[in-house]
């Protein structure tokens, strides 16, 4: 039936609209992933407090401390300075802080804001700087050209001293105050010091070489980190598998195949390094530091990326730098010289002998010396056994009689409590004696528990 050229049709169907989940915080984009400039997760969180008009602080506490529901969660920003460094890292503090953010903005790929993907592959130690670090050429350029402003991944970590876009060293300290600022702190806020509030970009013409009286050799070595562990960070959005932690261990026992024909001592005298560090490395034992991983294939001259997935594995016929240098070497061990043995066994006597208050350990000893503590033990051995010894002795009489003194005060402040009306719990008697750490000791709780016996408070 036409209706004034209207056709009337008896019925439709009518489909709701597709209607995307909303996010509980906004779904904010982390900048560069895929790149060398992958953006951090301090950052991302700073950026994220920004856009909801707080401070990383208070979002911290008001929202992600429900969600990650753990004592460092951050609760208390405050508490939790010193550690915010692992946040970029590999461990739980990380991973947690990602599953927290994830459930809030509804983003899946927070986990390139991390060190993460490669925790299998790097220990934590050395692994990220305790303070923040950036580059002010950058910052200045971001701003001037309209770019967000941001901390990426790459600065926070230990390796990487040089911005390989300007050839200029990472600052540390704010050109305005001259204080280092924490990688996350209560106002913290990209490109900014959160110590005097001060912006931290500036724009030079001064070359690197000149204004930071770097060598070419040293120069050379920077860079090469700082484009190689970027190469890497920007490969980990497109991994076909996770790294497993026999990858180094493997690509070792490879490259030692290759120059010492399998011989793991000979290949450590190759690479300058101790042989039995190499030995457990190449066992899979133990793991090398991003820096020392850096640092060998620098010595390679093989691309770190290509280390670690065991891509074209010689295909460019790797041989050993000329270049690297001296001064980034590992230290060699130290030997005793022919005319320093009798010296240095005098010493070790005289120290048997002396009346030294607290006795030193061996470490101080080989400090004092200038020797290296292992090597000490191999041409004197006795000596440094009794050295030990007489060490061990006077720690472990310290440690009796700091538990004896925490016993006491934990009877006296029970005591105290009681007297007071007040129950002598651990919480309450924690708080009044001197080394509350002590309480760990079963003798100290046991002490505790023999005074509320007396008084009649505990069966």
């Amino acid at each position: 039936m036409q209706i004034e050229g209207l056709t009337i049709y008896k019925y439709c169907k009518l489909k709701k609209p597709l209607i995307p989940l909303r996010s509980y915080l906004y779904s904010l984009e982390p900048i560069g992933s895929g790149t060398p400039l992958v953006e951090s997760l301090t950052s991302y969180i700073a950026r994220l407090a920004e856009a909801h008009c707080v401070a990383p602080g208070i979002l911290m506490e008001r929202e992600l401390a429900s969600v990650v529901n753990k004592v460092y969660g951050g609760a208390n920003l405050h508490r939790i300075y010193s550690f915010t460094r692992a946040f970029n890292g590999t461990g739980v503090m990380a991973h947690d802080l990602i599953q927290a953010l994830q459930s809030l903005t509804l983003r899946d790929d927070l986990e390139l804001s991390t060190m993460i993907s490669w925790s299998e592959i790097f220990p934590s130690r050395n692994l990220l700087r305790c303070v923040k670090a950036w580059c002010p050429f950058c910052y200045e350029e971001w701003l001037t050209s309209g770019q967000q402003v941001y901390e990426p991944l790459l600065w926070s970590l230990d390796v990487v001293k040089v911005c390989s876009v300007h050839q200029q060293r990472l600052s540390q300290k704010c050109h305005h105050c001259h204080q280092e600022n924490i990688p996350l702190a209560w106002k913290s806020r990209p490109g900014y010091c959160s110590k005097c509030g001060q912006w931290l970009g500036y724009s030079s013409n001064t070359k690197f070489s000149d204004k930071n009286n770097v060598g070419e050799q040293e120069l050379d070595w920077l860079l090469w980190a700082a484009n190689n562990v970027g190469e890497l960070l920007a490969a980990s959005s497109d991994l076909k598998f996770v790294p497993l932690k026999n990858t180094i261990a493997a690509s070792l026992r490879n490259y030692a195949d290759y120059f010492a024909q399998g011989n793991i001592a000979e290949f450590a005298r190759y690479l300058e390094l101790p042989r039995n560090s190499l030995w457990l490395w190449c066992q899979g034992t133990n793991q090398p530091s991003l820096n020392t991983l850096v640092r060998i294939c620098y010595y390679l001259q093989v691309s770190l990326l290509n280390f670690l997935t065991q891509q074209e594995l010689f295909s460019e016929q790797p041989q050993k730098t000329a270049l690297f240098p001296t001064k980034l070497l590992l230290k060699p061990r130290a030997t005793i010289k022919p005319f320093e043995f009798n010296r240095v066994k005098y010493y070790l006597e005289n120290i048997l002998l002396s009346n030294e208050f607290p006795p030193p350990s061996m470490e101080e000893v080989a400090r004092r010396l200038g020797c290296d503590r292992r090597t000490i033990y191999n041409h004197f051995q006795d000596l440094c056994n009794s050295i030990s010894d007489k060490y061990v002795s006077y720690r472990k009489a310290r440690y009796l009689e700091s538990v004896a003194q925490s016993c006491k005060e934990a009877r006296e402040a029970a005591l105290k409590l009681h007297q007071n009306g007040e129950y002598p719990s651990e919480a309450r008697v924690l708080k009044l004696i001197s080394k509350p750490g002590f309480f760990r000791y079963k003798e100290v709780r046991a002490a505790l528990s023999e005074t509320r016996r007396e008084l009649g408070l505990d069966s």
